[in-house]
């Protein structure tokens, strides 16, 4: 009876402390968990970081725990106690297209997460070398449909958005552009210079100096978002608008903590987020960089993950993808 009595104790004490604890948050250091390398996703957390540390008045310490295409990290944060010291940034591939690609994952993607909000999204371009006969997006899809065995393009990787969405176009053109994946944006471009392949989906971000110097040959933006349409360089072709039923894959960052965080510490990391995103010299630094802030309220995001899902699911199943081991 009295070990009874003590639990029940013990659990109202956890449950009137609760809401105690996140009035208090943060009340130490923040660990964010990367699942990824540094050097990629990283960069827009650490631009943020200072802004968002004196808002709390704590320091975020980055994490990274990569491999498996993000499902490491990702595995980690959705079994660490939802107490808002552990906490997820992440770009969009582990949440909602590795599982779209796999029969299995380490999580769920959506059940074992608690969104808080979306922060940034990039905007995203087919280029390609300069010996590369096509000078257009339309262009190109006449000439891969006149020599199938000579266009190919190049993506970061297999089960990346990029992937889908490079099979995604060649279904709605009707095309058989050859998929060459490769680790990474840091190969690609010297492939396409060597024409070992024709052309890159890559960020403009990675690009823009070679695009700007003539280096290399940009033939579409993927993007349609209207929130990006300032960063699109002038008079090229935008996918959309050559394929209507072209929508580009989920290409954002994003945070989150283990499923079940008390609604207050989401709020508390939400607008503390937000208002580093509207400082205007984050926000220039972005557009520099062909970025634009998406941020968003917690049932904004869960949407979006759930829709971004779904999408990723169509493509795999219309495209007839085969799943990845």
């Amino acid at each position: 009876m009295n070990r009874f009595i003590n639990v029940i104790g013990a659990i109202a004490i956890s449950v009137l402390c609760a809401p105690l604890a996140a009035q208090n948050y943060p009340a130490r250091p923040v660990t964010v968990v990367i699942p990824y390398p540094p050097g990629g996703v990283d960069l827009v957390v650490r631009l943020i970081q200072p802004a968002i540390e004196q808002e709390l008045g704590h320091p975020w310490v980055i994490e990274y725990k990569s491999g498996a295409s993000g499902l490491i990290g990702m595995e980690y944060v959705s079994r660490a106690r939802p107490d808002g010291y552990t906490l997820l940034f992440t770009a969009s591939n582990p949440w909602v297209v590795t599982p779209a690609m796999r029969a299995k994952t380490p999580y769920d993607p959506i059940k074992d997460f608690t969104p808080i909000t979306n922060t940034t999204e990039g905007v995203n371009v087919i280029v390609a070398g300069m010996q590369f006969p096509p000078n257009s997006f339309r262009e190109m899809l006449d000439y891969a449909k006149k020599n199938p065995s000579k266009v190919s393009w190049a993506t970061s990787g297999l089960g990346s958005f990029w992937h889908l969405d490079a099979e995604n176009m060649n279904r709605l053109a009707g095309t058989d552009i050859l998929h060459v994946p490769f680790a990474g944006f840091g190969p690609m471009l010297p492939a396409m210079y060597s024409g070992q392949v024709s052309m890159n989906l890559i960020t403009l971000q990675t690009v823009r100096a070679l695009i700007d110097s003539g280096k290399v040959k940009p033939l579409a933006i993927m993007n349609s978002n209207d929130k990006a349409r300032h960063l699109f360089p002038k008079g090229i072709e935008i996918v959309k608008e050559v394929l209507p039923g072209f929508v580009m894959g989920a290409s954002w960052n994003g945070i989150a903590g283990p499923a079940n965080l008390p609604r207050p510490i989401v709020m508390r990391v939400n607008q503390a987020v937000h208002k580093a995103l509207s400082q205007k010299e984050i926000v220039d630094r972005l557009t520099r960089d062909g970025s634009f802030v998406s941020a968003n309220t917690p049932e904004e995001f869960a949407a979006r993950i759930v829709s971004d899902l779904e999408h990723s699911r169509s493509i795999v199943r219309a495209a007839r993808i085969a799943p990845l081991e």
